[in-house]
């Protein structure tokens, strides 16, 4: 591998459970509650079944009791457990009567010095309610007890708005870390499943299982090299709950934090927003079966990324965690946690010999578990499991090229003729699907890719035959799938399968309506098939079946008028008609009638300026894209024709083109561009801002 110029933008989701009682959740099952069959041992003292006996005082050594009524008798050695302040389970050495007051000296104990064979069964939900205040007091109910600026609770998810984690100076350097806004939502259920006897836990279970929705985005700024990290909680909710092996109350508190963090290092200034949304079950878990400790850990992610920006150019790795954490306590002690949680991250490398920088973004899911005997305190081992990793996928990839787009792939090289590789391609147009189509003129064929470039399918070949090409020209797909292309040579248009499979044809050499000289351009939408008809300077409108529905233009330099028409494409936004109008140097609007709307361009080499407009894509968003033939670049427009930026120069590298004859765009605003004379593909990723 070569030298790694890291920058690393995790974002990490955890969670711990364990007979987890939630914030506004439903009471827990019990299928043992008190009485239920369980042996216990014959010293245990319950306090909490004894009437007029009050806990006033307590610290690790001495429990102190009001005693209201009759005399209470507490033996020495006995097992005292009560659930008082947070619930207690002590070794008893001395007891002390003062009056009213009893005082109790104790050495820890454990639910092993208690329970001689039982039970724990309880299933739970945990979430997120309430008002969204912080509330103060005991731990016997559920609700926020603390929250960082910035962070609420509503509708059952966690708000997260402007939440600074850092803002200042860190060794000289200003630098600051934002969530600029977030929303978690997530609901697990819990099962959990314990058996005890003789001093050993014969079976521990744990499983978590709930709908993890998740959105996110962040801001992280440098003023020049910096190293820094830090952690700080933003959100805690706390609920207790008293539960029963036998007649011994056990008293469980379960405190969910979400803990935010970051991790920063890099060589000079930097400026990156990151964001990522995440929706899809999830099921982790961990059992002791026969004294050996398993896990499972299950997820279907859908991760979507967010729009991002990176405008560093030095050794940098940043990370950003949101933590939530669920920790669960019998007596105050801990027991078991569960954490798992989507990943986004940015990777950047030199890539040598080239004066680019490649670049990765990557999402995957996480997991550990851990066990701690804690309370509990029978003979069995502590767990801390590894880190797992249950799904991992790319989002993008490729070297940072301008402001505004990225390198992401090429593919084709030259070659007589063969699969994937290109002689001379010309026309390009990606289907609903992503999947990509190009015309090879020289080889007389059309060949489809994935949007990554992997060869699919071809089809075609020299002559006039149906699926026979003679220098096919510009590629089309409607919504249908079904694909039109330009058949230059033999004067006509044919139509085909999204497998290839030859549907019909239409057009002969001429003047008249439905004949063509020298097409070029075709655009298919809204039921409609457009041709750019090069040679009799005219748009031809026909419907999806071939027949002639109207035309016009004419050769000239006015509204309406071409000197040579190249490329045509139609509006997602609006259904309007544009027309690459090569020898005029401008790109042209028509209604879907043909009625001139607007023009811009003229000769040049400025930005909004071309050597030859050969060709023309809308986006989705109305964003146009033309390819400017002799200034061997791409130039995107507003849906108004406004200059937005350009991208190329002439040569053979990544982002270098030389006489770019296509240029497409797909749902995700991905641009690819037929680099002809290079024989191959160039695809394009929005860098945005």
């Amino acid at each position: 591998m070569n030298a790694r110029r890291r920058i690393t933008f995790l974002f990490a989701l955890a969670a711990g459970c364990a007979a987890i009682a939630g914030c506004g959740a439903d009471t827990p099952t019990e299928p043992r509650g008190k009485g239920s069959a369980a042996e216990i041992a014959g010293d245990v003292f319950v306090v909490d079944d004894k009437v007029g006996l009050s806990l006033v005082d307590a610290n690790d050594t001495l429990l102190a009791y009001d005693v209201l009524g009759r005399t209470v008798v507490i033996p020495p050695g006995a097992v005292i457990v009560g659930t008082d302040r947070g619930g207690y389970i002590r070794r008893v050495r001395s007891v002390l009567a003062d009056g009213n007051r009893l005082l109790v000296r104790t050495t820890p104990a454990s639910l092993a010095d208690a329970v001689l064979d039982g039970i724990l069964d309880a299933t739970t939900t945990i979430g997120l309610s309430g008002s969204g205040k912080a509330a103060r007091g005991a731990t016997d109910r559920g609700g926020l007890v603390a929250a960082a600026r910035g962070v609420s609770i509503s509708d059952g998810g966690l708000n997260l708005s402007n939440i600074v984690l850092f803002a200042g100076d860190s060794g000289g350097v200003a630098s600051s870390v934002t969530i600029t806004s977030g929303r978690i939502e997530f609901a697990p259920a819990i099962d959990l499943s314990m058996r005890v006897a003789d001093y050993k836990l014969h079976r521990f279970r744990v499983n978590v299982e709930g709908d993890l929705r998740l959105g996110f985005d962040a801001r992280i700024e440098a003023s020049g090299r910096i190293r820094n990290s830090r952690k700080a909680p933003i959100a805690t909710v706390r609920k207790a709950a008293v539960r029963h092996i036998g007649s011994v109350p056990v008293v469980e508190v379960v405190t969910m934090s979400f803990v935010a963090g970051f991790d920063v290092s890099s060589d000079s200034a930097f400026a990156s927003e990151l964001g990522l949304e995440i929706a899809g079950p999830v099921q982790f878990g961990m059992q002791l079966e026969r004294g050996v400790w398993s896990q499972t850990f299950t997820a279907s992610p859908s991760f979507a990324l967010r729009p991002f920006r990176y405008d560093g150019r030095e050794n940098a790795r940043i990370v950003l965690t949101i933590e939530p954490r669920i920790t669960v306590e019998f007596f105050g002690l801990p027991c078991a946690d569960l954490a798992f949680g989507p990943a986004l991250g940015l990777v950047e490398r030199n890539e040598e010999g080239l004066p680019v920088l490649a670049w990765e973004v990557f999402a995957s899911y996480d997991g550990a578990a851990k066990f701690d005997r804690g309370a509990l305190d029978f003979r069995t081992a502590p767990y801390d499991s590894k880190p797992l990793r249950c799904f991992d996928a790319t989002l993008a990839w490729g070297p940072f090229r301008t402001d505004s787009y990225i390198f992401a792939r090429q593919w084709g090289n030259e070659a007589t003729i063969g699969d994937g590789v290109f002689s001379y391609p010309k026309g390009i147009a990606v289907d609903a699907a992503g999947d990509v189509y190009v015309t090879d003129s020289w080889n007389n064929d059309v060949q489809k890719f994935t949007a990554d470039g992997a060869f699919l399918l071809r089809w075609g070949g020299p002559g006039i035959g149906d699926g026979q090409f003679d220098s096919p020209e510009k590629i089309a797909v409607d919504e249908d799938g079904n694909v039109y292309v330009v058949d230059n040579g033999n004067s006509r248009v044919q139509k085909f399968s999204p497998g290839g499979s030859f549907i019909l044809k239409w057009g002969s050499e001429g003047t008249g309506d439905g004949q063509f000289r020298s097409p070029v351009g075709v655009a298919a939408s809204g039921g409609a098939v457009y041709v750019a008809d090069g040679g009799n300077n005219r748009v031809q409108k026909f419907s999806t079946a071939g027949d002639f529905i109207g035309a016009w233009g004419e050769y000239g330099a006015g509204p309406g008028q071409f000197n040579g028409p190249m490329g045509v494409a139609v509006s997602p936004v609006d259904g309007s008609v544009l027309v690459a109008d090569c020898q005029n140097h401008r790109i042209q609007r028509f209604s879907a009638e043909g009625a001139p709307l607007a023009a811009w361009g003229e000769y040049g080499q400025g930005d909004d300026r071309f050597d030859c407009a050969i060709d023309v894509t809308a986006a989705a968003g109305g964003a146009i894209f033309a390819a400017d033939l002799g200034n061997d670049r791409f130039v995107q427009f507003t849906a108004d024709g406004a200059f937005v930026t350009k991208l190329g120069v002439r040569g053979t590298g990544e982002g270098q083109f030389d006489h770019p004859e296509g240029v497409a765009v797909d749902a995700g605003g991905n641009v690819y561009v037929v680099d002809a004379r290079n024989r191959r593909v160039q695809k394009f990723a929005p860098r945005i801002r």
